[in-house]
């Protein structure tokens, strides 16, 4: 990963975003300090070098529970404070109060009397959730384009491509950021001047002090929008159509490409329309149904969190000129919310060429990190609670059981790591679980594993949107293992053995199969070939080309043979 500027200009860098992150810090404080602290320790912990962010530091009793659950959004924790809670405790309103925030029933919490003072930061949030997402787009953004400007038609190659995005590497590392360079590093291979524009604040806000304007990593530029000050919450909105129509003067671009969520779209949209330049979108996920994985499920589908945020990102997929996604499942959810059939084209997800290289052996990755010889399965990912990784843990134990010397091997962190660790002690299943990881440690972990699973549990949000982890483990020439979902059949070749999610026996049956290295082998080498021949990211930008082109953007013949 490259760096920027000379390293004398670090101390000058560091002094003019200090304002920044001390105003950004003050913001979060003045709003619930219990989030700023969460804020201030994952900053400090990134200043120190440590692979994970915590949690505030723990205090006493129900009241210091409540915080800290609202603090790093975790429902589970405030049910079980409220559960814990009896009726006459007076502590109860305030748990009630808390579990209606995190459920997104808003107008419950703010109708909710009698007031306890104690409640009175969730419903400021409520408060803020409310003006936040209740802010629909303007009449005049609905609806594409009937026909590209004439200024984007014209033939200035090459193509100059501004993809808007939330966050990036190095600093962030996720499906999304891997998937950014990945796009934006082929899109320049093949002859365009695609660029990348982070979300006002970052990485300042997280940590990085040391930030500077522009960042090139591994040859992908990436622009930051870095105010002196970060405005209150209800002017970020206005601070980030300011800095990024500040940037397209600048840079002059054939289109803006933003990426999910609905926040990127609409200041694109905005800054877009105003100088005449065409407006793609990607749908990256729906963001909506991530909230709703974590924060209730199908229980709080009526919520009023939920619906907003389907409302808002509903409004910028009709809006965008073109929308551009990961799967056919993808597809056909945002045809269902009335987009046009010929707007919207897939570009799936993918691996950069490098992947497939000629892998280590087993043995010998294993030795290199420590882990002593056995039947290793596992995962690369952020550890959500519906990626069903507790289904893995028991297949494990059904293995073991059984006499196979099976273990796992989770390399990432999340909320639902902690309780893996837990249910994995309590079955007897050796877990190792590093962390965070280095994106250029990476490899050495997929090369170290047997077989790469994928148990995903059954919700909407698994139903549809495709992970990119599997695409990066078959490349190296290892078998997946998952549940037989939509989005997950996209990501594996036909033959591959999926499971019903959450059938920790059949996952067993499957991953009995793949004990035997003859057999393991050869589903490996399918899978890399697969993936060799249709999902790198040269492949996936003639997908681009062709949206890209329809836009009146000059990105010439197709490279493909």
């Amino acid at each position: 990963m490259g760096g920027d500027g000379p390293r004398g200009a670090l101390p000058a860098r560091v002094s003019r975003n200090l304002p920044l992150a001390l105003s950004g810090a003050a913001r979060r404080f003045a709003e619930d300090p219990w989030r700023g602290r969460v804020a201030l320790d994952r900053a400090w912990r990134r200043l120190r070098g440590a692979r994970s962010a915590g949690t505030p530091a723990r205090g006493r009793g129900p009241s210091a529970a409540l915080r800290r659950a609202v603090a790093i959004d975790d429902l589970a924790a405030a049910e079980d404070v409220l559960a814990r809670l009896g009726v006459d405790d007076p502590q109860r309103p305030m748990a009630e109060g808390a579990v209606l925030l995190l459920r997104g029933r808003i107008d419950a919490l703010l109708g909710s009397t009698p007031e306890d003072p104690r409640a009175r930061p969730w419903r400021r949030a409520a408060q803020r959730q409310a003006r936040m997402l209740g802010s629909s787009l303007p009449a005049s953004l609905r609806g594409p384009r009937v026909e590209p400007p004439v200024e984007a038609t014209r033939s200035r190659p090459p193509a100059r491509i501004l993809h808007v995005v939330t966050n990036s590497l190095p600093l962030t590392q996720a499906g999304s950021t891997i998937r950014t360079q990945g796009v934006v590093h082929a899109q320049r291979s093949a002859g365009w001047d695609a660029q990348v524009v982070t979300r006002p604040g970052y990485p300042v806000l997280y940590g990085e002090l040391d930030a500077a304007r522009l960042q090139v990593v591994d040859g992908v530029p990436y622009h930051r929008l870095l105010p002196t000050l970060m405005p209150p919450a209800d002017g970020v909105d206005r601070e980030y159509r300011r800095l990024l129509d500040e940037l397209v003067r600048d840079l002059d671009p054939h289109l803006l490409h933003a990426a999910s969520d609905h926040v990127n779209a609409r200041a694109a949209l905005e800054v877009g329309r105003a100088r005449g330049i065409p407006v793609a979108y990607e749908v990256r996920t729906f963001f909506e149904d991530t909230w709703l994985a974590s924060h209730g499920g199908e229980e709080s589908r009526d919520s009023d969190v939920y619906r907003l945020l389907r409302e808002r990102h509903t409004e910028v997929i009709l809006a965008a000129d073109s929308v551009t996604t990961l799967s056919d499942a993808m597809r056909d959810e945002i045809l269902a919310r009335g987009a046009s059939p010929d707007r919207v084209v897939v570009t799936p997800n993918a691996v950069d060429p490098s992947f497939l290289s000629p892998r280590v052996p087993a043995p010998r990755a294993r030795e290199a990190l420590g882990l002593p010889e056995a039947y290793w399965v596992g995962s690369i990912a952020t550890f959500q609670r519906y990626e069903g990784l507790e289904t893995l843990v028991d297949a494990v134990a059904g293995l073991r059981d059984a006499g196979s010397d099976a273990r796992i091997l989770l390399v990432g962190d999340g909320p639902a790591l902690a309780d893996l660790r837990a249910r994995a002690a309590s079955a007897g299943v050796p877990l190792v679980a590093p962390g965070r990881v280095p994106f250029a440690e990476v490899l050495g972990y997929y090369d170290a594993l047997d077989v790469f699973a994928l148990p995903r549990t059954a919700t909407a949000l698994n139903e549809r949107v495709t992970a990119l982890k599997p695409l990066e483990a078959q490349a190296r020439g290892l078998p997946v293992v998952g549940s037989d979902l939509p989005a997950v059949r996209e990501v594996v070749p036909t033959e591959s053995p999926l499971v019903p999610a959450g059938d920790a026996p059949a996952l067993a049956a499957a991953l009995a199969v793949l004990a035997d290295p003859v057999a393991r082998a050869e589903r490996g080498e399918a899978a890399r070939a697969w993936v060799a021949s249709c999902r790198t990211w040269p492949y996936v930008t003639e997908a681009y080309r062709g949206a890209y082109a329809a836009l009146g953007v000059p990105v010439g013949a197709s490279g493909r043979p």
